[in-house]
């Protein structure tokens, strides 16, 4: 019996793709992956914001930011599906990331 669970574990991992075998990796240290997107998505965010002003932009820059970086922490703190949080947080650095460059 405990052969054949082993058989369907392995053989369900081949067919992941490579997004699924991270995102498997994640759950294993899920509180280590909730304290560092809490981390660099703050630290990104705040570095966005701080260009955002340097700049004078317009407002709603600054408000597509924060409302990046408040759901990367709501998703985290509220301890979201390892997923949710990894996806959210990639949106965060992807948008972050351009709003860095395109006010720097």
């Amino acid at each position: 019996m405990a052969t054949t669970l082993s058989h369907s574990v392995s053989s369900s991992d081949k067919n992941l793709s490579w997004y699924g075998k991270l995102i498997k990796k994640l759950e294993f240290s899920y509180f280590g992956m909730i304290a560092m997107t809490i981390s660099i998505g703050s630290i990104i965010g705040g570095i966005a914001a701080m260009y955002i002003f340097q700049n004078d932009a317009p407002i709603w820059q600054l408000g597509i930011c924060m409302a990046f970086a408040m759901a990367n922490n709501v998703a985290a703190i509220g301890q979201a599906p390892t997923r949710w949080v990894a996806n959210i947080f990639l949106a965060t650095c992807i948008v972050e990331a351009v709003l860095i460059l395109i006010n720097f």
